[in-house]
Order: C-alpha cells, then sequence, then structure tokens
C-alpha cells in the first residue's frame, strides 16, 4: 500500500521536475513549461498531503484541501493536456509543414498551447463544482482528494477528459515518431531550416517523455474507468440542488476501508496516486542530465562561487577597532461534518476522482 517511499519521491518528485526547470523557462518552451507547471502544483500538496495524514484522517485544513483537490482536477486533465501541446509540436515539425517560424507564428502557436494547456484544465475545475456531490474527501496517507457525484453529467463534464487528451496525445505522437523515422537522414537540416531551438537529440527525449507518460497513464485511465462504469451504477443527476445536499461533507477513508474493495481497483488508485511523482521522475529522466541542463546547473554553481568569493573578499572594516562590539541575539481546530456515511470502501468511493533572444528559440 502507500508506505512511506510514497511521501519520500513525492518529495523527491519536487527537485525533479524543478532541477530542470531553468533551462526550458530560458528556451520559452511554453508545451514543456505546462508539463512543469501541472506537475510542481499537484506533487507540492501530494508531498505535503502524504506526511500530513500519514497515520490518520483527521479533518484539518479545509481551505488548504479545497484549493488543492481542484488543482488535482485541473492537473488531472493540465498533464495529458500538456503531453497534446508537446506531440502536436513535434508532429507539425516533423512534417515540415513550415520550413521557417516566425515571431508572429511563435507568438501564435503560444496561444494555442496556452489556450490546450491552461484553458481546457480550468475550463474542467469550472465544470466540476456542477457534479462535485461534497467538498472533499480524505484517504490515510493521501491525504485530501476532489470529490465527484458519480453519474452520466460527471463522466462527459470531468472523467473522459483526461482519456481523451491522452488517446490524442498518442496519435500526434506516433505520427511525429513516423515521419522522423521517415526522414530522419534530413531531420538535422529541417530543424536547422525552421531555425526550432531543438535539436535531433531534444525530439527524440520530448518523444521518448511523451511515450513513456501515455504508455503509463493510459492503461491505468481506461482501467479505472471501465472497471467504475461497470461496477459502480451511475446516479441520476435530478437538480443542482439535490447533488449539492450536505455539501460541507467531507468523506474520511481509512486503509482498511481502501482495501474492502477489489483489490485490482484498489491497486490501480494507488498507481493514479503515484503518477505525478513517477511523471517528474520520467521528465529528469531525460532533461535532468542533458547538455543544455548540466549547462545550466555550471552557470548556476558559478554565479553561487562567485558570489561567495566575492563575500570572502571584502576587507574587514578596522577603522573602529577601539569601539565596544555589542551582539543581538536572534529570535526566532478541525471543522466538522456531519455523516452520510459510517463507511466508505474503494469500490463505493464515488468521492473519489481519478484519473494524465526570442528570435532564437521556439516553443516546444
Amino acid at each position: 500500500m502507500f508506505s512511506p517511499a510514497y511521501a519520500v519521491f513525492n518529495f523527491l518528485g519536487i527537485f525533479f521536475v524543478l532541477l530542470p526547470a531553468g533551462w526550458h523557462w530560458t528556451a520559452r518552451n511554453t508545451a514543456t513549461l505546462l508539463f512543469i507547471f501541472w506537475c510542481v502544483v499537484n506533487v507540492v500538496p501530494t508531498a505535503i498531503n502524504s506526511v500530513v495524514w500519514y497515520n490518520r484522517v483527521d479533518i484539518k485544513a479545509p481551505v488548504y484541501c479545497d484549493i488543492v483537490t481542484k488543482l488535482r482536477v485541473g492537473g488531472d486533465v493540465g498533464v495529458p493536456a500538456a503531453l497534446l501541446c508537446i506531440t502536436r509540436q513535434l508532429e507539425a515539425i516533423a512534417a515540415a509543414r513550415q520550413a521557417y517560424f516566425s515571431a508572429k507564428d511563435r507568438q501564435r502557436r503560444r496561444m494555442v498551447d496556452l489556450a490546450i494547456g491552461l484553458g481546457i484544465p480550468t475550463l474542467v475545475m469550472i465544470l466540476h463544482t456542477v457534479v462535485q456531490g461534497h467538498r472533499y474527501d480524505i484517504i490515510e496517507r493521501v491525504g485530501c482528494i476532489p470529490s465527484v457525484y458519480w453519474s452520466l453529467p460527471a463522466v462527459f463534464l470531468v472523467i473522459i477528459w483526461p482519456v481523451v487528451l491522452l488517446l490524442a496525445a498518442a496519435i500526434y505522437g506516433g505520427l511525429a515518431l513516423r515521419l522522423f523515422v521517415a526522414r530522419r537522414y534530413q531531420f538535422a537540416r529541417l530543424l536547422e531550416s525552421s531555425q526550432s531551438a531543438i535539436s535531433t537529440s531534444r525530439f527524440i527525449r520530448l518523444i521518448a517523455l511523451a511515450a513513456l507518460q501515455i504508455a503509463y497513464t493510459v492503461p491505468i485511465a481506461l482501467c479505472l474507468r471501465i472497471i467504475q462504469l461497470v461496477t459502480i451504477p451511475l446516479n441520476a443527476y435530478h437538480n443542482w440542488d439535490e447533488v449539492h445536499y450536505g455539501f460541507n461533507y467531507v468523506g474520511t477513508i481509512t486503509l482498511e476501508q481502501f482495501e474492502l474493495g477489489p483489490r485490482s481497483y484498489a491497486r490501480l488508485q494507488e498507481l493514479n496516486y503515484w503518477s505525478y511523482a513517477i511523471s517528474c521522475a520520467i521528465f529528469f529522466l531525460f532533461f535532468g542530465m542533458g547538455e543544455e541542463s548540466v549547462a545550466s546547473y555550471r552557470r548556476w554553481g558559478s554565479k553561487v562561487m562567485g558570489v561567495r568569493g566575492n563575500r570572502s573578499s571584502v576587507p574587514k572594516d578596522t577603522s573602529s577597532r577601539g569601539a565596544t562590539q555589542i551582539s543581538l541575539p536572534a529570535y526566532p481546530r478541525s471543522e466538522p461534518s456531519f455523516l452520510k456515511d459510517d463507511k466508505l470502501g474503494a469500490a463505493t468511493m464515488d468521492g473519489v476522482f481519478i484519473t494524465v533572444q526570442e528570435e532564437n528559440f521556439t516553443s516546444v
């Protein structure tokens, strides 16, 4: 189940995704920055939650949980949307539909990426309110998670989006890979003529990043959706008032209750909650030790060492040698909710939302 390694790897995920982020920010790789953004805003609270609720299901920090659960809804859509932006751009480059990208072309492409990578997740976060049956749920060692009123509107407004975006990303990724293999001998000249910031090596790493992400998340997402649709009857959505009745309710799920459902379903759920830590590790695998990232680390290291060297070389002031010097020391309630149900099992968790030099650089 959720061992201490779950918390450790989520904290490591923060380091893994932020360390190489500087180069991508400098290069203005919009699609990759969107991937980093959604990983960061979800892996940070996931790491915190895994510590705060390690052996408890106390109802605490309700406002914090309201925020992070909504971000989780956005992240489960945002990561697949960012992957779609990445594979879509790689396919456009490999297809060589345009030999040169002007500043206006790049700006237009950034706007499209932002519409997909930020606009769609934000829209789903808003639509989630329509099918948010109660405030949120708390799982032991996982923390607060979004709630969804399991109904037909929930399937189309929230649940289906990650799968659709991942499948679209897989199609674009497959097309990009096919075009790359067909034109591999002319590919370097093609990238040079388009004045792209992507080299052949970076192109391959981006394709590999998207492929691994899709290979990991699509089977989990599809299996979870199928199990839910087969085993959990859809509730009727009559009206807003009925769905949101007793909205302040907070469900609590212990590890024992989590394991009450089918074992395969519980394991898929667990893999789903590991998704952000794994996404961060995959990102670091391909970009944390790349030549551009290593060069960035060296520049930052040189700056840090330079600052330290300058500080150590400042001469001491001896003009007031006889003055007296004095050193001063440096000084450094849970919100209740009424119960709708005494026990919650994994198979009946309707409240668990499951899930994916401007002229010299171009967005990727």
